[in-house]
């Protein structure tokens, strides 16, 4: 088992398609087939800058999506990021894998300069607790996104965790201004 970093550019159309199979199998839908539905407004379009794709010899068997974009908070600029999409196909769940794509993927967001890494899960799934062990807290209020039909849509159950900055983070904490994603589509 091996964990690689792809830049977004360089994943080849046989990994997309093993990537669209992990999301089928996990999430119920491949992202692919969301972005083609024009009739409802839905989070995705965020556009990742790469993926952190966990190998069992050249098949892909689980994954993580890199995201960093410009934001601001209380008149404050900022870069919100972190990873989105964590998946690890049924018969390799269980061995710690989902950690390590996202200890790797929070460190590749340090390093990139995300200064609040953030995603939305929800509190019915139990992923939510590895969120918690590796340093996120719920932001028990809504956090808000441009959806696919560029309208401002929200979600409940958004998660933080400090990266680069501390001291916004734990103004997003202590605060109650409006959390966005940005003005851009999308969040992870």
């Amino acid at each position: 088992m091996e964990i690689k970093y792809i830049p977004k550019n360089e994943i080849t159309g046989v990994q997309q398609e093993m990537l669209n199979t992990i999301e089928k199998t996990c999430f119920g839908f491949s992202s692919a087939e969301v972005m083609n539905n024009t009739e409802e407004g839905h989070p995705f379009g965020a556009v990742e800058l790469g993926a952190f794709l966990l190998f069992d010899n050249e098949k892909i068997v689980g994954n993580a999506y890199i995201y960093k974009r410009l934001t601001e908070y209380d008149g404050q600029e900022y870069y919100i990021g972190g990873f989105g999409g964590l998946a690890v196909m049924p018969a390799y769940r269980g061995k710690g894998y989902a950690r390590q794509l996202a200890e790797e993927s929070l460190k590749k967001a340090y390093d990139i300069g995300v200064d609040v890494a953030c995603l939305f899960t929800s509190r019915k799934e139990t992923i939510h607790k590895l969120y918690e062990r590796l340093g996120f807290t719920f932001l028990n209020r809504k956090g808000y996104y441009i959806d696919s039909l560029h309208k401002e849509a929200s979600e409940d159950d958004v998660m933080i965790m400090r990266l680069n900055d501390k001291e916004l983070t734990a103004k997003i904490l202590a605060t109650n201004h409006k959390f966005h994603y940005g003005k851009e589509e999308g969040c992870w």
